[in-house]
C-alpha cells in the first residue's frame, strides 16, 4: 500500500468516527430532553407516553425499507447522506408548533428517516473494517463519546435559554454528519438483489431469526430504561441532577469497552461476549429490583458501559457474519428494527403497565426477566447453530 492509499483509508477512518461523533452527539441532546419540552408546551404524561411510542412504531416499519433500498440501489452512502440531512432538517417542524396532532406527524417523519441512519451507517462501517482492517468497535466509540457530552452540553444550554435550542443543536450537528457521510467509503458491493429471495434467505436462517429475538428482549430493555431510570432515580431519593450524572458517567463509560471489543471478540469468542453483556446488563436490571441507595446505583453505572459498550458491536458482527453478502444491509435493518422498534416499543409499553400498576422497582424485575430469556437463547445459539453457520467461535 503506497503513502496515498494509506493516507485515503486512514482519512476513511476519521471520516466515519466524525460521522457517530456528530449524530450521536444531536441523539443526545434531543431524545433524552425531548420530553421535558413536551412537558414545558403543556402536554399530558398520556399524551407524551403516545408521541415517546410513535417512534418506535415507525421504525418497526421503515427500517427494513432502508435496507431494501440500499441493497436494491447499492447506493448505501447516498441514501445515509440525504437521510441524515432530512433529519436535521424535519426536527425543526417542532419550532413552528405546539398542536398535539401535528406533532405526532413531526415525530413520525423525523423517526421516518432517522431510522435509516444507524443500520446504514452500521454497514458501511463494517464493510470498512472488513476491507482495510481496524476495529468496529474503536469507530463507533466515538458515537458513546458524543452521546455523553451532548446530554451534559444540552442540560447546560436549556438551562441558560429554553427547551427549544435541543432543535438547533440537532439541526446544526446532523447537517455537518451529513457532510461527513458523503466523504466516507462506498459498500463496494455490485450485486443486484431479488428482495423477496433475500429475506426468504435471512427467514431460513435459524440462528438469525433467534437472535432477533434475542435482540428484541435484551436491546429492546436497555432502550426502555432510558424512559424510567429517572423516574426510578428519583423513587429511591435521588435528584433529578444525580440522574444526569449516573446517565453521563453509564453513557460515557461505553466508549472505552467499545474500544476493546474487537480485541475480546478474537480471544474469548463473539458470542461469548454478547453472554456476557447480557449477563452484566440482566444483573443491574435484577439490582434496581432490589433499591439499593442512589450511591449505589451511581458505582454500577459502569456496567451500562461494559453491556452495551460489548453487545452493540458483537450483534453487528454477528449479524454481519450470519447474513449472506447480497442482504447484509437489509439483515442490518431488521436487526435494528427489532431492538430500536419492536423491542423497544414493547418493553417500553409493559414496563410503564408494570409501573401503573405495581412499582417502578418491578418495571426492572420485568426488565430483568426479559434479559434472562435472551441469554437462555444466546447460549442455544452458541450451542447449537454458532458454529456450523459462521464458523467462527
Amino acid at each position: 500500500m503506497n503513502f496515498s492509499t494509506r493516507k485515503r483509508v486512514v482519512m476513511y477512518a476519521v471520516y466515519i468516527s466524525c460521522y457517530f461523533l456528530f449524530v450521536f452527539f444531536g441523539f443526545g441532546a434531543l431524545f433524552p430532553m425531548l420530553g421535558l419540552h413536551f412537558e414545558a408546551v403543556g402536554l399530558s404524561g398520556g399524551q407524551i407516553g403516545m408521541l415517546m411510542s410513535v417512534a418506535p412504531v415507525v421504525a418497526i416499519l421503515v427500517q427494513p425499507l432502508w435496507g431494501m433500498i440500499c441493497d436494491r440501489t447499492q447506493k448505501p452512502k447516498e441514501v445515509l447522506t440525504l437521510a441524515t440531512l432530512l433529519t436535521g432538517v424535519v426536527v425543526l417542524l417542532f419550532l413552528f408548533t405546539e398542536w398535539y396532532l401535528m406533532l405526532i406527524v413531526i415525530v413520525a417523519l423525523l423517526s421516518f428517516f432517522q431510522s435509516a441512519i444507524v443500520p446504514v451507517s452500521d454497514s458501511l462501517a463494517m464493510n470498512y473494517v472488513k476491507q482495510h482492517g481496524g476495529e468496529y468497535g474503536s469507530l463507533r466509540l466515538w458515537g458513546a463519546v458524543g452521546f455523553a457530552v451532548s446530554v451534559w452540553v444540552s442540560g447546560v444550554m436549556i438551562e441558560l435559554t429554553s427547551t427549544r435550542i435541543i432543535f438547533y443543536i440537532f439541526a446544526g450537528v446532523l447537517v455537518v454528519a451529513a457532510w461527513f457521510a458523503t466523504r466516507m467509503p462506498e459498500e463496494g458491493q455490485s450485486l443486484q438483489v431479488d428482495i423477496r429471495s433475500g429475506l426468504a434467505k435471512l427467514v431460513k436462517l435459524p440462528a438469525y431469526v433467534a437472535f432477533l429475538v434475542c435482540t428484541f428482549l435484551i436491546f429492546g430493555t436497555m432502550n426502555a430504561n432510558n424512559f424510567y431510570f429517572s423516574l426510578y432515580y428519583l423513587s429511591i431519593g435521588g435528584t433529578v441532577a444525580g440522574a444526569g450524572l449516573v446517565f453521563l458517567l453509564a453513557a460515557g463509560s461505553e466508549a472505552p469497552f467499545m474500544k476493546i471489543a474487537g480485541k475480546m471478540m478474537r480471544r474469548y469468542g463473539v458470542m461469548s461476549l454478547l453472554i456476557v453483556a447480557a449477563v452484566l446488563s440482566g444483573a443491574r436490571w435484577l439490582m434496581f429490583y432490589f433499591e439499593p441507595s442512589t450511591w449505589v446505583v451511581l458505582a454500577v453505572s459502569i456496567l451500562q458501559g461494559i453491556s452495551i459498550g460489548f453487545f452493540i458491536p458483537c450483534a453487528v458482527h454477528l449479524v454481519r457474519e450470519l447474513a449472506p453478502d447480497d442482504v447484509k444491509v437489509t439483515a442490518m435493518s431488521i436487526y435494528a428494527s427489532m431492538g430500536n422498534g419492536l423491542g423497544t416499543m414493547f418493553c417500553t409499553f409493559v414496563g410503564g403497565w408494570i409501573y401503573e400498576y405495581f412499582s417502578i422497582a418491578h418495571t426492572y424485575l420485568f426488565f430483568a426477566a426479559a434479559t434472562l430469556v435472551g441469554v437462555g437463547l444466546l447460549i442455544l445459539i452458541r450451542v447449537k447453530w454458532f458454529d456450523e453457520q459462521s464458523g467462527i467461535s
